[in-house]
């Protein structure tokens, strides 16, 4: 078993027994905890659940390194002998593994306790207790230690499979994919932008303040979108030049997971932009609108992970490059 895949592994189990001995300090303390006025109704319910709510989360978090473990053996043992595909899928699997650690942060059992109550008039109550004031002081500190430690060791890790990859020859008819990030955003802004005209020329007078909100927000969330999208084609231009570097390679993998948030971000505020309009303006926005830019989105994701499994298919049983040092010796 290689580090890849045991490394998370060791890391969840500690998280596992902070969150344990953390919920068990609090909801010792839990019965005799000051409530907020306004819910106090809710006092006796937020008791009775939060055991069931901390068990749960806590299986969850567990679950996360586990599953972790699985797929960091999966790109291990499925592609060690391919280094192109290792070297993708370690640095993809590893930007993901490393952005989770702020969420295992946020999920934890004792302050990310939110679960809402039903009141008898049909609305709901939440958590009575400020659980950051009942939490542990050693439980926050050290969970984050812990979290950070996880991400550094993965980063060491990622390292080493970095240095022993192999160098391959161009792959100009795989690498091109690369480039195909830079034609959808334009693509996906230029059927916002055609929408937003066919609207404006048939919408009723009036102030469209809320349309012109949305779609600068849209602009914005582009502009973000950009960044990741810019980098992948200088490194398809890089591959192209160059060869199949592992360290290329390894920021394929990370920007496509930058790139892939990006767009699930764009998408979601894409389905949401006119959601609040009130001005009527919506109604004149061409019903293709949604389907064309959703469709966009996804061809560029689709896109994308193509890109990432023709290069994965790249090389077998290729031998390290041999640097001047070792030829030295």
């Amino acid at each position: 078993m290689g580090q890849l895949t045991w490394f998370p592994l060791p890391f969840g189990l500690v998280v596992v027994f902070v969150d344990f001995f953390a919920v068990r300090d609090v909801n010792g303390r839990l019965p005799g905890a000051p409530a907020e006025a306004w819910n106090e109704h809710a006092v006796l319910q937020s008791i009775d659940a939060f055991i069931p709510f901390a068990q749960g989360r806590i299986a969850l978090l567990g679950g996360l390194f586990i599953a972790a473990a699985l797929l960091f053996g999966l790109v291990e043992f499925g592609l060690g002998r391919r280094p192109a595909g290792l070297v993708l899928g370690t640095g993809f699997l590893s930007a993901v593994y490393v952005a989770a650690m702020p969420v295992v942060y946020v999920l934890n059992p004792v302050t990310g306790y939110d679960v809402e109550f039903p009141e008898p008039s049909g609305a709901y109550s939440t958590v009575p207790f400020d659980m950051d004031a009942l939490s542990p002081p050693w439980y926050l500190p050290l969970l984050g230690c812990v979290l950070a430690a996880a991400a550094i060791a993965q980063l060491i890790t990622v390292r080493g499979v970095v240095r022993r990859g192999a160098a391959l020859p161009p792959s100009p008819r795989r690498a091109w994919l690369l480039l195909l990030p830079s034609a959808f955003l334009p693509a996906f802004a230029l059927a916002n932008f055609v929408s937003d005209r066919i609207a404006r020329a048939t919408a009723p007078p009036g102030s469209f303040w809320e349309a012109d909100s949305a779609l600068e927000l849209m602009v914005q969330v582009c502009a973000f979108a950009v960044v990741p999208a810019a980098g992948l084609v200088l490194l398809g231009f890089l591959l192209r030049r160059r060869g199949l570097r592992p360290c290329s390679l390894l920021f394929v993998g990370v920007l496509t997971v930058v790139y892939l948030l990006m767009l699930f971000l764009v998408a979601w505020t894409n389905l949401r932009m006119y959601v609040d309009e009130q001005s009527g303006f919506s109604w004149s926005v061409p019903g293709w609108r949604e389907e064309v830019t959703t469709g966009i989105l996804c061809a560029a994701a689709l896109a994308q992970l193509a890109a990432l499994a023709l290069l994965a298919r790249r090389g077998r049983d290729v031998q390290p490059v041999v640097n001047m040092d070792e030829r030295s010796a």
